[in-house]
């Protein structure tokens, strides 16, 4: 007989072995759910944190893309030939917006005529082509918001209005702008200055918005849309939901499904003005239908510049895509667990060796989705990198997280030597004080901000246009960080303060014309009897040294309105060209010895084979005689004077180049310098109309000049004032001849 007690051990042995198992695997999947869970929150926040960067750029897109084309407005509202209806020149200088403009939605340019015998007249370009309608415009919205002289200088944007094409509503809105006479050319040298018409942009809002949106991609098929402020969706992936309300528009297509939630994000969160992230219930995506959850993350565009208009933005992803390969690791998982425990109750080798191969499995399984996450977040991190803008990532107290290489390029610092500097480190104490308050308003308010000012960094200056967006905690309510995003808006900054010097001193160009006019009679008749009465008083006598003194005078201010006629009546354009470098090197042998005087040494780069220039030779020397005299009164001590002319690859210019070492041109003064009669020499030194001729000589001429400095405070061998002086090549203005 065998041994009970051996037989009964052995089965209380097994069964307790059997619990102890069973009761470490219910451990294991315990645990397991709670990873599972942990897990699926860790990997959600970061993907909705995605989402909502891709919103928030998304949106100031959609926001520069708006600026862009008030800014387009402008300036053709600022053409000739669209103020005073140039035949056939509206019709090919609105060609030449419509071809950019197109592209981000504009279907149609429009003026419409006030004043003159074709008043009411509408002129029209459009993808037929250019048109003439005779309509009363009387009662638009934007000619009775353009006759009121407050809006003036001012852009008007109109409300969304759907309108049926076929199966399809298409949602539209309009910029415009009053048109007054303010240019002048050939045909009209004198500018009336009255109102004449309304210029109006008829914008495809979903081509607009799908410029940005369409190609958005979040996760596998993640995609965009945009509300305007009234819920109508403006751009979906969805066709047929453009120009719907968005409020119903989900539920006629799918009456089954619950849209509460989203319905409620939309009004008290979206068209709030509020950026966030959440979830939702949803009927389809991309072709799948089905009820199914949704990651939302929303920002907004601000559609008007005061912002009391916006354009929400949402970027929306099925959860499943989120989800799936978490849930088919721990289904797989448990699956793997529940063969292990009726194996192990078998025997407790069977269960070591399924635990075994189960925890290879499940170590697999988190390698690749560690690989995965670690690749999309690299592909992000390669985004921020090569972005152009400053990027960089602070503390509440301004003190450098991160920064991209667009950041450590311009700081001049490698972007891992950033980490743990304070903001007052790389910037000039005033910028960084405000800097450091505007981040400090951010994470109070938990808002993002935007602003526009000059900073200087490295002895350069630049224009940014920087936006602080608060980058919240795990507990999605604090704040301790802020994400900084600046874009260099310097050459569209410097363009627009080029097109306000030319509209001020065209401005002064007209006051001066009458000024020097009305001077120049009485001028005429002082030193005509001056010269009578020279010829009656013998020359030795006090009164003739007297009369002489007046006449003096009196020529002195002769010369003065002579230079106040050449810079405001300039002559019509004439097809003249010289040689560039020869009227330098006529300048230079004039002031050579001016020169030697005044310890300046000449460094002379002359271009071989230049092209010819136009303009008139005289003029230009005048040009150049102005800069050489400025360079020389900056030096008083001595220094060195550069003068090179080359070919500007980039506009295909011809360029002369003055460069000195003087004290340079104070910030505080340096908008100014044009300006006619304005002048830092001492009383008799000089009238304040050198830099004004200039400028107007070689705007005439279809140049322009501009101008770098570094003033007297920088770094000694690193100062001075540069100008450059860009005139057309004969090539070019040959070529325009010939196209008209």
């Amino acid at each position: 007989m065998g041994d009970p007690t051996g037989k009964f051990n052995i089965r209380r042995l097994l069964k307790g072995l059997g619990l102890l198992v069973v009761l470490l695997l219910a451990v294991a999947f315990v645990l397991g759910l709670l990873s599972l869970q942990r897990t699926r929150e860790i990997v959600s926040e970061d993907f909705q944190q995605q989402q909502l960067i891709l919103a928030k750029t998304t949106a100031r897109q959609i926001e520069d893309g708006l600026e862009f084309l008030r800014r387009e407005l402008k300036i053709l509202n600022y053409s000739p030939a669209i103020q005073y209806l140039e035949t056939v020149a509206w019709s090919n200088r609105m060609q030449v917006s419509f071809n950019d403009l197109s592209k981000l939605g504009v279907t149609a340019i429009m003026r419409v005529d006030f004043e003159g015998p074709h008043a009411r007249r509408a002129y029209i370009l459009d993808a037929k082509g250019p048109r003439i309608v005779d309509q009363d415009f009387t009662n638009f919205p934007e000619a009775l918001w353009a006759r009121n002289p407050a809006n003036r200088g001012r852009i008007y944007q109109g409300p969304i209005v759907i309108q049926s094409q076929g199966d399809h509503k298409i949602p539209f809105f309009t910029l415009a702008t009053p048109v007054y006479e303010d240019s002048v050319d050939e045909s009209h040298p004198k500018a009336t200055g009255k109102l004449d018409g309304v210029l109006v942009l008829k914008v495809d809002a979903s081509q607009f918005t799908g410029h940005y949106c369409a190609a958005i991609r979040s996760g596998r098929t993640g995609y965009c849309w945009v509300l305007n402020s009234d819920g109508v969706f403006l751009y979906h992936p969805e066709r047929e939901f453009i120009g719907e309300d968005a409020f119903t528009a989900r539920g006629r297509r799918n009456p089954v499904i619950n849209f509460s939630k989203i319905n409620e994000i939309q009004k008290s969160k979206m068209l709030a003005g509020e950026e966030g992230t959440s979830q939702y219930s949803s009927g389809w995506h991309r072709g799948v239908l089905g009820e199914m959850t949704k990651f939302v993350a929303y920002s907004h565009a601000k559609v008007t510049p005061d912002g009391s208009r916006i354009w929400p933005v949402a970027v929306v992803a099925p959860t499943d895509e989120v989800y799936g390969t978490i849930h088919s690791l721990y289904v797989r998982q448990f699956l793997i667990q529940g063969i292990l425990i009726f194996a192990l109750i078998l025997a407790a080798v069977a269960v070591i060796y399924y635990e075994m191969r189960w925890s290879v499995e499940l170590q697999r399984e988190v390698d690749d989705t560690t690989a995965d996450l670690r690749r999309s977040r690299e592909q992000y991190k390669s985004v921020v990198e090569n972005a152009r803008d400053f990027i960089f990532l602070l503390d509440d107290q301004g003190t450098f997280i991160s920064a991209n290489t667009s950041a450590a390029r311009a700081f001049g610092t490698p972007a891992a030597g950033m980490q743990g500097k304070s903001l007052s480190d790389l910037f000039e104490a005033d910028a960084a004080a405000a800097m450091v308050s505007q981040v400090r308003d951010v994470v109070d308010s938990r808002k993002s901000a935007e602003v526009k000012s000059p900073v200087r960094i490295k002895d350069r200056v630049y224009w940014l246009s920087t936006h602080f967006v608060p980058v919240f905690g795990e507990d999605g309510r604090t704040v301790d960080r802020v994400l900084v995003m600046a874009r260099d808006i310097t050459d569209r900054q410097r363009m627009e303060e080029q097109l306000f010097q030319t509209e001020k001193l065209a401005s002064l160009g007209t006051l001066s014309a009458g000024v020097a006019h009305e001077i120049n009679n009485p001028l005429g008749v002082i030193l005509g009897f001056t010269e009578i009465l020279l010829d009656r008083i013998p020359p030795d006598g006090k009164e003739h040294e007297i009369l002489k003194t007046i006449e003096r005078q009196g020529l002195s201010a002769k010369r003065i309105v002579e230079k106040l006629m050449t810079y405001a009546r300039q002559p019509s354009k004439q097809e003249e060209f010289t040689n560039l470098n020869k009227d330098i090197e006529t300048v230079l042998s004039l002031v050579q010895n001016s020169l030697l005087t005044h310890k300046i040494d000449l460094d002379m780069r002359l271009a071989r084979e230049l092209p010819q220039v136009h303009g008139d030779s005289g003029e230009l020397q005048q040009v150049f005689i102005n800069l050489v005299n400025n360079a020389v009164a900056a030096m008083p001590e001595g220094g060195k004077l550069t003068v090179i002319t080359k070919v500007n690859p980039y506009s295909q210019m011809v360029e002369a180049i003055f460069a000195d070492t003087g004290s340079g041109i104070p910030k505080e003064i340096a908008d100014r310098i044009f300006d006619p009669f304005f002048t830092t020499k001492k009383v008799g030194e000089g009238t304040g109309l050198g830099l004004a001729v200039s400028y107007a000589i070689v705007n005439k001429y279809g140049g322009n000049i501009r101008f770098e400095t570094r003033v007297q405070e920088a770094v000694e061998g690193n100062r001075g004032t540069t100008f450059f002086v860009s005139l057309q090549p004969e090539t070019t203005v040959t070529a325009k001849g010939a196209k008209k």
